[in-house]
C-alpha cells in the first residue's frame, strides 16, 4: 500500500517538509493519501468543508425536493380509472395529467440551470417551488379537464427545481472519491418518487376521492417549502470571487451566511448565451452518449409502469387503484434500494481501486463498470413484465419484471449521474439539467404511443422492442469505456463556469 501511495502521506507532513522558498502549495489529501479532487479552498464557507452532518442535512433537504417532483405528479396514476370517469374521458387520455407535468419538469430547468450558477441554487429551490404549491392546489380546484391540465403544466414547472439541479448540490458539497455513494443517495429519491406515489396514492383515491390526489401533494408540498425556506443553506461557491482576499480565512460561517440567496457573488453577470450551455455540453461523448443512454432506461425502467400500469393490471387482473398502486409502488421501491446496494458504494470502490493501482490518478471511465448489471437487468426486467401480461400468468410474473427493472435502473442512474459530474464538476447544473431534460421529455412520450403499440402487437412484443433499443443504446456507454479518456484529452473542457 505504501508504495502505491504518494511520497507525501499527509497534508500536514507536505507543510512541515516544504522549504521556506517553495510557494508551490501541496494538494490536500483524503483518508488514503491521494490529492482531494476537487481540491477546496481555505474559506469555511466552501462547502466542500462543511461539517459532515452539515451536508447531510443539506443533501436530505434537496433529495427530499428532488423526490417531491415525481412523488407529486404520479399520484394520480393509480386513480386515472375514477378521473376519467368523472372527467368523461378515456383512461389514456386521463394519463396527460401526468404526462404534461412530466413534460414542462423536464424543460423548465433549462432556464434555472444558468440562473442558479449565477445568483444560487437556494432562490431557485424557493421561488419555484412556491409556484408548484400554488399549482398543485389549483389542480384539485379546477372544476373542467381543461383546467386541470394546465394547472397541471404550471405544477410541472413548480416540481422542477430539485429534479433539474439538485445534483449539481451534490457535486457542490461532496469530493470525486465520494461521489458516488451521495449521487446514489440523490438518486434514490428521485426515481422513488413515482413509486410512493403509487403505493399511496391508490388509497388516497379509493377512501378520500380521487382529488385528493392533487390536494395530498399540495399540502406535502408547501410543508416542505417551510423547511427549505428556513433550513436548506446555499452551496453556490465562486472560487475565482474568492481569490485575492485576505479575510477568506477568517470568515466564520453562521446560519443566517448559510441562508443567504448571494453568499459567494459571482464576478459575471447573467447573458442570453449562458442559456445555451446545456445544449452546448452535448457535444462532448462523455455527456451526450451517456444522457441518451440513462433517457431511455428510466423511461422504461420506471415511467413505462406508472403510465401503463393502470391499464394492464386493471385489464387482465382486474386490480383495483390500491392493487395497482401495490403492485407497481412496492416493486419499483424495493428495487430500487436494493439496486442502490450495488451502485453507489461499488462506483466508488471501483474508482478507489483504479487510483491505487494507478498511482493517484483518477479516471472517471472506471465508474462506468459498475452498469453492467443494470445493462443486463432493466431490459430483462421489461420483458419479463411484457410477456407476462400477453400470456396473463399469475400477477406476480409482471410485478417481479417491475422490480428487477427497477433494480437496473438504479445501478445505472447513480453511476451516470456520478460520472458525467466527475468529467465536468463546474458544469455539473448543465448536466443535471440535461439528465433530468432527456428523462422527462422521453418519459412523455410513453403514455402517448405504449398502449396503442402493445393493442396493435402485443405486449411481450411491444415491450420486447423498446428493451431491446435500450440495450442497444448501451453500445455508446462500452464506447466510453475504452475512448472516453482519450476523447475528453483531444476535445478539452467547456470555458465556461470555470470558477465553480
Amino acid at each position: 500500500m505504501t508504495n502505491e501511495k504518494p511520497g507525501i502521506e499527509t497534508f500536514e507532513e507536505a507543510h512541515e517538509s516544504a522549504s521556506p522558498l517553495d510557494t508551490v502549495p501541496q494538494p490536500k489529501l483524503d483518508q488514503h493519501g491521494y490529492p482531494l479532487r476537487p481540491q477546496p479552498s481555505d474559506d469555511p464557507m466552501d462547502p466542500l468543508n462543511w461539517s459532515g452532518k452539515l451536508k447531510l442535512w443539506t443533501l436530505f433537504q434537496v433529495s427530499f425536493l428532488a423526490f417531491l417532483g415525481p412523488f407529486t405528479q404520479a399520484f394520480i396514476n393509480p386513480a386515472y380509472g375514477p378521473e376519467a370517469k368523472a372527467m368523461h374521458i378515456s383512461i389514456v387520455d386521463a394519463s396527460y395529467s401526468t404526462t404534461i407535468a412530466i413534460l414542462l419538469a423536464g424543460v423548465s430547468p433549462i432556464i434555472w440551470s444558468p440562473i442558479s450558477n449565477v445568483y444560487g441554487r437556494r432562490p431557485i429551490f424557493i421561488c419555484v417551488t412556491a409556484l408548484g404549491i400554488v399549482a398543485h392546489a389549483a389542480s384539485g380546484a379546477a372544476k373542467t379537464w381543461g383546467g386541470i391540465l394546465t394547472a397541471r403544466a404550471f405544477m410541472g414547472v413548480g416540481t422542477s427545481a430539485g429534479m433539474g439541479i439538485g445534483a449539481a448540490v451534490v457535486s457542490d458539497m461532496y469530493y470525486m472519491h465520494e461521489r458516488g455513494r451521495y449521487m446514489g443517495v440523490f438518486t434514490v429519491f428521485v426515481t422513488n418518487g413515482a413509486h410512493v406515489a403509487a403505493l399511496v396514492g391508490g388509497p388516497t383515491a379509493k377512501y378520500l376521492g380521487w382529488r385528493w390526489c392533487f390536494w395530498i401533494p399540495a399540502i406535502v408540498f408547501a410543508a416542505n417549502w417551510v423547511l427549505n425556506l428556513a433550513c436548506l443553506p446555499e452551496t453556490l461557491f465562486h472560487r475565482e470571487s474568492e481569490s485575492g482576499n485576505s479575510l477568506q480565512g477568517q470568515r466564520k460561517p453562521s446560519w443566517l451566511s448559510l441562508l443567504s440567496f448571494n453568499a459567494s457573488p459571482a464576478k459575471k453577470k447573467l447573458s442570453l448565451w449562458d442559456f445555451t450551455h446545456v445544449f452546448y455540453m452535448l457535444k462532448y461523448p462523455s455527456v451526450l452518449f451517456p444522457t441518451i443512454y440513462y433517457s431511455v432506461s428510466f423511461g422504461l425502467g420506471s415511467v413505462l409502469f406508472a403510465v401503463t400500469g393502470s391499464k394492464a393490471f386493471g385489464s387482465i387482473y382486474h386490480f383495483g387503484t390500491v392493487g395497482i398502486g401495490l403492485a407497481i409502488g412496492l416493486s419499483t421501491f424495493i428495487g430500487t434500494l436494493a439496486g442502490e446496494m450495488s451502485a453507489g458504494p461499488v462506483s466508488d470502490r471501483l474508482l478507489y481501486v483504479y487510483v491505487r493501482k494507478h498511482g493517484g490518478e483518477a479516471v472517471p471511465e472506471a465508474r462506468l463498470q459498475a452498469t453492467w448489471p443494470g445493462f443486463i437487468l432493466l431490459p430483462a426486467g421489461v420483458i419479463i413484465e411484457g410477456v407476462c401480461f400477453q400470456y396473463k400468468t399469475h400477477w406476480i410474473g409482471p410485478v417481479l419484471g417491475i422490480g428487477i427493472a427497477a433494480f437496473g435502473l438504479q445501478i445505472l442512474s447513480t453511476n451516470i449521474y456520478a460520472y458525467m459530474t466527475d468529467c465536468y464538476k463546474p458544469q455539473s447544473a448543465e448536466l443535471s439539467t440535461l439528465l433530468n431534460l432527456g428523462r422527462q421529455v422521453f418519459s412523455f412520450t410513453l403514455g402517448f404511443y405504449m398502449i396503442r403499440f402493445a393493442d396493435a402487437t402485443t405486449y411481450g412484443v411491444a415491450w420486447s422492442v423498446m428493451a431491446i433499443i435500450n440495450a442497444l443504446l448501451y453500445l455508446g456507454i462500452i464506447a466510453l469505456m475504452f475512448r472516453g479518456r482519450q476523447w475528453r484529452e483531444v476535445m478539452g473542457t467547456p470555458g465556461f463556469d470555470q470558477d465553480l
